[in-house]
This record gives C-alpha cells, structure tokens and sequence, in this order.
C-alpha cells in the first residue's frame, strides 16, 4: 500500500491545486505548486521540474504535534512526499509534466 494518495481541492485563494495527503496519522497535506511558498517548513522542489512540494497542514487544519523535533520531522516527510511524486506520478506520465521539467539544452 502507497504511503500518500493525490486529489484535487482548492486552496486558501480559491485555486484548484494538486494535493498530496499521509495515508497515517498525523495526516500531513503537501500542496504541489509551481512556486515556493514561504513557510515555517521548507519547501521542497521536485528533481528536475520546476515544480514543489509545500507544507499544507493536516487534515485538522494548522493542527501539528508538537515536540522538540517536529520541524526537522516533517521536513523528512515532504521531502519523501516530493521523491514519491515524482516516482508514482511523474514517472508513470511524464507528457503531463514535460511543460514543468528543466530545459536541458545548453
């Protein structure tokens, strides 16, 4: 069984985004965007796409654990998020995402 699962929903501006969503508790959301949004937590840019993985929150809203460590944790998350986005998503249909990877020529 996958770790994440994607869906569609609208964001805090109305935009409909890409989602990726923690299948186990604390069912941390990471918004895939175009551009980096500045936040607590780091985002993470997918390789070899101009395309990030940003820290959403849970399904409980702004609701996260809270101890010593919490940021550095949920850094290793979106950052697992970003590399099984690019393996179950991008991978299996790259033609989808060929308008946000590199340009490679030089």
């Amino acid at each position: 069984m996958n770790n994440y699962i994607t869906y569609r929903d609208f964001d805090v501006e109305g935009e409909l985004q890409y989602f990726i969503l923690q299948r186990e508790f604390p069912h941390y959301i990471g918004m895939i965007s175009t551009y980096q949004i500045d936040n607590l937590i780091l985002p993470i840019q997918i390789t070899g796409y101009y395309l990030w993985v940003n820290f959403a929150g849970t399904l409980r809203g702004n609701l996260i654990p809270n101890y010593r460590s919490i940021s550095e944790d949920i850094n290793l998350i979106i950052n697992d998020m970003a590399v099984w986005y690019y393996a179950n998503r991008i991978v299996t249909n790259p033609k989808k995402y060929k308008k946000f990877k590199y340009d490679t020529v030089s």
